[in-house]
């Protein structure tokens, strides 16, 4: 009897030790297929539904580098992976303030992207821990990597460009849609003045938004950092499909990374001219 129950156990552990090999082994093979370039919208947050708060995480497995919303602010930082762990290096923030709730919700993020140290792959999702606590779980957006087809269309009535640079003590916003032009220094967008969009203009924006650089805005790399220790402007563009946004990493204001340095002009020119109008 001893001795059945002894082979009954190791069988147990056995299956159980198979089990996790098999489970690892899947990992691995998901890892070198796909790995985890992308974007995710963050679904739980130390078990908290967060669903509706738009958090979001990108990864670029090509430059090691991670960036997404925290809810009030855009933030950045690298990351290293060995199978299936996972250590982020410090992350930096822009330095919006979005009043009690959103700034509580940003800082309980950042927080548990620091714990995390590991992750188990469920299909498109993700969920990240610590040691064995679930500390956040991310679902792939199907959104932020739409087809060239759903990006840019002959239809624009609802497309977008927004530019936003702020700091500490200041702010500005510009959107730019085929019919007008926003400009507000409000940070709630409250106080808002509106300008005619010149369909002349509207033309020429639209030229420099290419399939191939919307749909990779945010794994643009920023050329300068100085917004990180001397208090320069920081800023985003984004562009609106619809539903879907796409948006750079924050970079310096009158720095922007090469591949939109001439769309960035033409967002600036085109308000300063609205203003003068």
């Amino acid at each position: 009897m001893k001795f059945l129950l002894s082979i009954f156990t190791l069988a147990i552990l056995t299956g159980s030790c198979n089990s996790k090999k098999a489970t690892h082994t899947e990992q691995k093979k998901h890892m070198q297929q796909s790995g985890l370039s992308g974007t995710y919208k963050i679904k739980q947050l130390e078990s908290k539904d967060v669903s509706f708060q738009n958090l979001t995480i990108t990864f670029n497995d090509s430059t090691n580098q991670v960036s997404g919303f925290s809810g009030c602010n855009n933030f950045f930082s690298n990351y290293t992976i060995k199978e299936n762990t996972i250590k982020f290096g410090p992350v930096a923030a822009s330095k919006k303030y979005c009043g009690t709730e959103k700034n509580n919700l940003e800082s309980t993020f950042l927080k548990a992207l620091n714990n995390v140290n590991s992750f188990i792959i469920k299909n498109d999702s993700f969920s990240f821990t610590n040691e064995t606590t679930e500390v956040f779980t991310a679902t792939k957006s199907l959104a932020a990597k739409p087809s060239k087809s759903a990006i840019v269309k002959d239809n624009y009535k609802k497309f977008m460009v927004i530019y936003e640079t702020s700091t500490r003590g200041a702010f500005k916003h510009i959107g730019i849609s085929k019919s007008e032009i926003t400009i507000s220094k409000d940070r709630n967008l409250k106080e808002i003045d509106t300008f005619e969009c010149k369909p002349k203009d509207w033309k020429e924006l639209n030229e420099l938004l290419s399939n191939s650089l919307v749909e990779n805005l945010d794994l643009l790399e920023p050329p300068t950092q100085n917004r990180l220790h001397d208090g320069a402007p920081n800023a985003t563009l984004s562009v609106v499909k619809g539903d879907v946004v796409m948006m750079t990493p924050t970079f310096d204001h009158g720095y922007p990374p090469k591949e939109i340095e001439t769309l960035v002009n033409k967002v600036l020119s085109m308000a300063e001219n609205a203003t003068k109008q």
